[in-house]
């Protein structure tokens, strides 16, 4: 039901209006008190869903127990000129990611190009410490590679697609089975459809009427893409093998059927370890959480961070810390 997801982008708004009401009537003892704490309490996944806050765990455990991922939509790179600026140059982004110290990198909006200097991206973040996974949603004239990657120290002893049964704009599912050494964990990299929101339009006053119909309109065609497309990912992770990571940008809020689907089948990485609010989008819309990760209950996580001082892509990189020893 597509009109859901228009309500669930009023949550927020909700929430913080019906605390703002119950600390009111706090101050002035009055039985509408009970109403509020009583919406409040009922809407307690979405609170948990808003703002998390886990106290920092003792990481001790042995390296053969930890592993960390870390997510990041990385807008090709910024390739094109019309990305570039001097806080976003494609080459700093490079160098970050190839420094970087995670165990398991998934990439979205991926480029490589064999032939540049810059972009040989494969080469420069493979080097002698990963394993690489490309899955390309298209090739363009000179060879280049748009789409999704994994990197992993891990050998990959198993990959494959998730293809969605019709094109949504090259979005789609990549896995990858990774042997750790103690046991075999099946990663998901994720590129659910955009929304396709034109935030320099948002702002549009003059032609409000016209911009606004087309905003609903593609938020409409989003949620009803993305429901179908999380169904099918949920169907290929309810036949794994293995415990599962699935990392990526899910271009949904928390609240959304998306978000939801994936929460009532495993654990949120945010929710279970992050701290604070968790916004992921770096643009005018700075207040989305829309990069995820989402793992098995055989794991568990015990640090999220979102690198809110990384500013190259349009979307901040998460990572995560996990442990699948007893905890």
């Amino acid at each position: 039901m597509w009109v859901t997801g228009f309500v669930s982008l009023t949550i927020p708004l909700l929430l913080l209006l019906n605390l703002g009401l119950l600390i009111y009537y706090l101050l002035r003892p009055n039985a509408m008190l009970l109403l509020h704490l009583g919406l409040i309490l009922l809407g307690h996944e979405y609170v948990n869903s808003s703002f998390s806050y886990n106290p920092t765990v003792s990481r001790q455990q042995s390296e053969e127990e930890l592993f960390s991922v870390l997510n990041y939509n990385v807008r090709v790179f910024n390739t094109y000129a019309y990305l570039q600026n001097k806080n976003q140059p494609g080459k700093s982004m490079v160098k970050w990611l190839a420094e970087e110290d995670a165990d398991i990198k998934c990439l979205q909006e991926f480029y490589n190009d064999n032939g540049s200097e810059v972009f040989n991206t494969v080469e420069k973040l493979s080097s002698s410490k990963y394993y690489s996974l490309v899955s390309p949603a298209f090739v363009n004239r000179i060879g280049a590679q748009f789409g999704l990657a994994i990197f992993s120290r891990y050998p990959i002893v198993n990959s494959g697609d998730i293809n969605y049964d019709q094109d949504t704009n090259h979005q789609h599912a990549l896995f990858a089975d990774v042997d750790t050494g103690s046991d075999t964990l099946r990663v998901y990299n994720v590129h659910l459809q955009s929304m396709s929101i034109d935030a320099n339009k948002i702002d549009d006053f003059e032609r409000a009427g016209e911009t606004y119909l087309d905003i609903a309109r593609k938020l409409k065609f989003g949620f009803v893409e993305r429901a179908r497309q999380v169904n099918n990912l949920m169907q290929h992770i309810a036949n794994s093998p293995h415990p599962v990571v699935v990392c990526g940008d899910f271009n949904d809020v928390p609240y959304s059927y998306t978000y939801q689907t994936l929460k009532d089948n495993l654990s949120n990485a945010f929710e279970e370890a992050g701290h604070g609010l968790g916004f992921s989008y770096n643009g005018k819309l700075f207040f989305l959480r829309i990069d995820n990760q989402f793992y098995s209950e055989q794991l568990k996580a015990i640090h999220f961070e979102t690198f809110r001082d990384i500013p190259f892509s349009d979307h901040f990189p998460v990572k995560t810390t996990y442990t699948r020893g007893e905890y």
